[in-house]
C-alpha cells in the first residue's frame, strides 16, 4: 500500500507575479489614449510594468492583447448595464444615472479625455481587420440591446428607436470628449436626448 505524502505538492512552473485584471486595465487605458497603430510595445511595457516576455507568455503579441482588452471592455459594459436595469428606476432617471457614469468614464485618461476605447480607436483599426470589426460590432449589438432592454422595463412604447438614438449620442459623447468638449457641453447633449425619449 503506498502511502500519501504530508508534504504539498510542488506546482509545476513559476506563479504569475502579477494581476491579469490589472495589467488588462492598464493596457486599456494605454490603448485607449493612443489607439492600437499609436501603441509600441514599449509603451505597453511602460503601462504595464511586465516585460515583454510576461507579456507575450500571458497574453500573446500585442494584437492579441488589444483584444482582449476589447473583450475586458465590452463584458465591463454589459455588467454596468445589467446593474443599471436591475436598479429598477424610473425611466428619466435611468437614462441620466447611464449618461452621467459614460460622461464620467470619457473625462478620464492617461493624458486628457480619451472617450471610450471602441468608439475612439477600435474604429479606427476595423476598416482592415475583422476581428476588431467583430468585437466592435459586438460591442454596438451590447449598447443597442442593453439600453433597449432598459427602456422596455422602464414602458417606453418606442424602446427600440430610442436605444439606437440613445446608443448614438453615448458615440457621439465619446468623440466630442476626445475633442474638448467641456462636461457642461456633453451634459447638455446628454439632456436633450433624455428629454427626447422620457420628456
Amino acid at each position: 500500500m503506498v502511502q500519501k505524502s504530508d508534504e504539498t505538492p510542488r506546482r509545476r512552473g513559476r506563479p504569475r507575479g502579477f494581476d491579469a485584471g490589472e495589467v488588462l486595465g492598464a493596457a486599456t487605458e494605454r490603448f485607449r489614449t493612443h489607439g492600437y497603430a499609436g501603441t509600441s510595445l514599449d509603451d505597453l511595457v511602460d503601462a504595464t510594468g511586465l516585460q515583454r516576455p510576461s507579456l507575450y507568455a500571458a497574453f500573446g503579441d500585442k494584437r492579441a492583447l488589444y483584444l482582449a482588452t476589447l473583450e475586458r471592455t465590452i463584458e465591463r459594459a454589459g455588467r454596468a448595464f445589467d446593474q443599471l436595469i436591475g436598479a429598477d428606476l424610473p425611466l428619466e432617471q435611468s437614462l441620466k444615472v447611464m449618461f452621467r457614469a459614460v460622461i464620467d468614464g470619457f473625462l478620464t485618461g492617461e493624458t486628457g479625455p480619451s472617450g471610450c476605447i471602441m468608439v475612439s480607436t477600435s474604429a479606427t483599426s476595423a476598416v482592415d481587420d475583422a476581428e476588431i470589426r467583430a468585437r466592435l460590432a459586438a460591442f454596438v449589438r451590447l449598447e443597442d440591446d442593453k439600453i433597449e432592454q432598459l427602456l422596455v422595463a422602464r414602458g417606453d412604447p418606442l424602446a427600440a428607436a430610442h436605444a439606437r438614438l440613445a446608443t448614438s449620442v453615448i458615440h457621439s459623447l465619446s468623440v466630442r470628449a476626445r475633442a474638448g468638449a467641456t462636461r457642461d457641453e456633453l451634459e447638455a447633449l446628454a439632456s436633450d436626448c433624455v428629454t427626447m425619449i422620457a420628456g
